[in-house]
């Protein structure tokens, strides 16, 4: 757009030039000269800028992202970035470069020749670019607008229990020190009676593995005594292993039944808790209540425990994916030769992450604390990469968007430029400010409508392939590409009023002689 402008500004330059004995082609090199070099001036800036944006990314990367440590300043694909910008400048310098030297010079130095406006064809094309300009940033504002619409009601779902002001802590066992269940029992009940006995760490537990950080062990079962499942349903169900104040310090209710006890031991008999959609799904129309699950970690240790209570649903996979079946066991009566810590606490993390290091190394001094970190920071880094997606197209959208009202402003504001002449005469005629205001939006919207519904067109198309990566909305939600649309439309009418509005402006004596 800039460069057609540029070379129909020129035009009477070239006129002149020619005139006095430059041969076209020498005009033609010249202009394709000047375009590489702007061409090759940005390509260099872009290179700088390149090497700050890798910087940024990798500070906002999400660390699960595949490859995240190869990422970097790459020369083959910087030579073929640099290759590609001087391409980009002499294939696009060279149509304003050919209009500029194959005009006729007689009528471009003709006196006033240009005061009618530059030429139709020349007008046409600029808006046809500009209505591309526009068409793509639909396409790139809705996607972002979709991303962040699903990001935003990823983070809204309730995990099932509550993450504010929740702790955690891992610790792991050596096994050639701690061989036998009986060890890790040992080692487990000594921690959680030391921990709870502390000062400020009272609301504490132990658990394996915690939802949404740790993934989940999926375990198959059966339910003695019930009929056969229908075709379809599987028998299985996530497990986590648990201390008695699991439930009260991850704030999951008990909806039935009770919690786990100090009693639930290796010597007592085995019990379970399961959660209200296995109730649901396996246990329709009876009390799961005192009824047995046969099932084991490892599978091959499979032993019948009874149901003493029924919790709510966690998201235990990830926000992204519905709660699903869940068993509890006590954690004395099937111990791991590791866990997790969790603290309920309002005071500051250091301080409660120093004391569970203090208190473990009071048993083991060689034993390591990892993995520190609250479980609300671990649920937001559990959907990092949806928020970068988010953000990076967000970003592409930004962009996109300042190149469709910069190219909008300079479409409109080069057109009244060039028609100072013909606005003159309408107002020496009796036009008023505001009817020549009204024709140049009017004109102008018709381009910006066109470049709409092209883009809304491509959107609507693309939206299929953003379907895997939404949570929450469709692919073609109604609402994110009425507001994209609104956006964009309040976007044209702005960039179209600032010209508008100067034309508006022109002294009628000045513009009659505006050359």
């Amino acid at each position: 757009n800039l460069l057609l402008a540029r070379a129909t500004f020129r035009a009477r330059e070239v006129a002149l030039r020619q005139a006095l004995g430059a041969p076209r082609t020498r005009i033609l090199r010249q202009l394709l000269t000047e375009s590489g070099l702007l061409g090759l001036l940005g390509a260099l800036a872009g290179v700088f800028l390149a090497d700050w944006g890798i910087q940024l990314l990798s500070r906002v990367l999400p660390s699960n992202l595949p490859q995240f440590n190869a990422i970097r300043l790459d020369g083959w694909v910087l030579c073929f970035a640099l290759l590609l910008s001087l391409a980009a400048s002499l294939i696009f310098g060279l149509a304003p470069a050919l209009l500029a030297a194959t005009s006729d010079p007689q009528a471009s130095l003709k006196e006033g020749s240009w005061r009618s406006g530059e030429a139709a064809s020349h007008r046409r094309a600029r808006r046809v670019l500009a209505a591309v300009e526009i068409a793509l940033a639909v396409v790139l504002i809705d996607a972002a607008g979709l991303l962040l619409r699903s990001f935003v009601s990823l983070t809204a779902v309730s995990p099932g229990f509550n993450a504010e002001h929740v702790l955690k802590a891992e610790v792991s066992l050596p096994q050639y020190q701690y061989a036998s269940p009986q060890q890790w029992t040992a080692f487990s009940d000594t921690l959680l009676e030391r921990i709870q006995a502390h000062p400020g760490l009272q609301d504490s537990a132990l658990a394996v593995p915690l939802p949404i950080i740790h993934g989940f062990v999926n375990l198959g079962f059966s339910i003695p005594g019930n009929p056969p499942l229908p075709p379809g349903v599987p028998s299985t169900a996530d497990y986590v292993s648990a201390s008695p104040e699991y439930f009260h310090v991850m704030g999951i209710p008990l909806l039935r039944g009770r919690s786990f006890t100090s009693e639930d031991s290796q010597s007592t008999r085995r019990v379970a808790i399961i959660s209200e959609a296995l109730a649901q799904l396996y246990f329709r129309n009876q009390d799961p209540i005192g009824k047995h699950l046969v099932f084991g970690f490892p599978p091959d240790t499979n032993v019948s425990r009874e149901i003493v209570g029924v919790v709510g649903d966690v998201r235990d996979v990830g926000l992204h994916q519905d709660p699903g079946p869940m068993m509890y066991v006590p954690f004395a009566q099937a111990p791991f030769w590791g866990a997790a810590i969790v603290v309920r606490t309002t005071r500051a993390p250091t301080t409660v992450f120093s004391e569970i290091r203090a208190v473990v190394q009071s048993i083991d001094r060689n034993l390591p604390v990892t993995d520190e970190v609250s479980m609300s920071a671990a649920i937001g880094s559990s959907v990092a990469e949806p928020r970068f997606r988010a953000g990076l197209v967000g970003l592409f959208g930004i962009v996109a968007l300042l190149l469709a009202t910069a190219g909008i402003f300079g479409v409109v504001s080069y057109s009244v430029s060039c028609r100072t002449h013909e606005f003159g005469v309408r107002i020496a005629l009796g036009a008023s400010p505001g009817a020549i205001q009204k024709m140049i939006l009017r004109e102008s919207l018709r381009f910006a409508v066109a470049g709409l519904a092209t883009g809304v067109v491509a959107a609507l198309a693309l939206a299929q392939f953003l379907q895997s990566q939404l949570f929450g909305i469709g692919s073609r939600d109604p609402l994110t590409f009425a507001a994209t649309v609104v956006l964009l439309l309040a976007v044209t009418l702005a960039a179209c009023w600032v010209p508008a509005r100067r034309a508006t402006k022109v002294d009628p004596i000045v513009a009659l002689r505006y050359e």
